[in-house]
């Protein structure tokens, strides 16, 4: 059943079951894929964009797509124990359900229904208005407990990511994915010169500063023990076939997350969420 909709929101459907929904506040635009629950564009007027989109990603059911924030759930990275499921779970690649599209002055409240994986729901809500705000929640309707792992994966449009810094992680321990050891941030902000791949395990605050394009991005976080920080840099990028070669200057991925150690087992009847918002300072 249709749900009724703001007169400034719009569903586009693509073909394939694909459909997209687009939202202008006159402020801003934002545009969400049903594919994934995933928002794949935000930029208030005359700034640039928020998120950073792979001009060749793909829209197709089945395969994730670049650029936005993905969702990772129910597990994050390869799944612990069957090498066959597909990587970071399969909220990401699956149709999500529209549930509610709502406009109060300057904002839009937008509910969506995630798939189900044995017994595990998930919703995921958005406000977005001068800034992005995301709820992820988990719920265990099973009668055995899961353990969960999950991630906002926010891809961070930036102006040159070898330019960029960013600050609140200093000192922190982190889980190096690229060196395959634990590590100790630096103690001044992180300027990144090469691929990076991490979980830093902290409940900091982290400031994204652009001096390229004037602008710092506040990442506030609940619900979560760690953020992931990833750029492939050049000869990872050269590999990924929806990725342009040189996109690894064009963003930076500051992920809300529960992953790594800082995954959480959820009993039955449980529930969790993870919190993320992204502000302009």
């Amino acid at each position: 059943m249709a749900i009724p909709l703001p007169a400034a929101a719009q569903l586009i459907p693509l073909g394939n079951d694909l459909t997209l929904l687009q939202l202008d506040s006159g402020s801003f635009c934002a545009t969400l894929s049903l594919l994934g629950g995933q928002l794949l564009s935000y930029q208030p007027y005359g700034q640039q964009p928020w998120l950073y989109m792979s001009p060749q990603a793909l829209l197709q059911t089945g395969k994730a797509i670049r650029g936005g924030i993905p969702v990772c759930w129910p597990w994050f990275g390869p799944h612990p124990t069957d090498s066959s499921a597909p990587a970071h779970g399969v909220a990401r690649q699956q149709p999500w359900q529209l549930l509610a599209v709502e406009q109060d002055s300057d904002a839009f409240h937008v509910k969506l229904q995630g798939p189900h994986w044995q017994g595990l729901d998930v919703e995921l809500e958005y406000t977005l208005s001068d800034h992005i705000a995301m709820q992820l929640h988990t719920h265990n309707h099973s009668q055995q407990p899961h353990t969960v792992s999950t991630a906002l994966h926010s891809y961070l449009a930036v102006s040159d990511s070898r330019r960029i810094r960013l600050a609140g992680l200093e000192d922190a321990v982190f889980e190096d994915k690229v060196a395959a050891r634990y590590s100790r941030m630096p103690s001044a902000a992180l300027q990144l010169n090469g691929e990076f791949d991490a979980i830093v395990y902290s409940e900091a605050d982290v400031i994204l500063s652009d001096p390229g394009w004037q602008r710092k991005l506040h990442i506030s976080r609940r619900g979560s023990g760690s953020v992931v920080v990833w750029n492939p840099w050049q000869d990872k990028a050269a590999r990924l076939a929806d990725l342009p070669d040189e996109g690894w200057q064009d963003f930076v991925c500051i992920e809300a997350a529960n992953a790594g150690e800082d995954s959480y087992t959820l009993p039955p009847g449980a529930s969790h969420t993870l919190g993320c918002q992204i502000r302009a300072v």
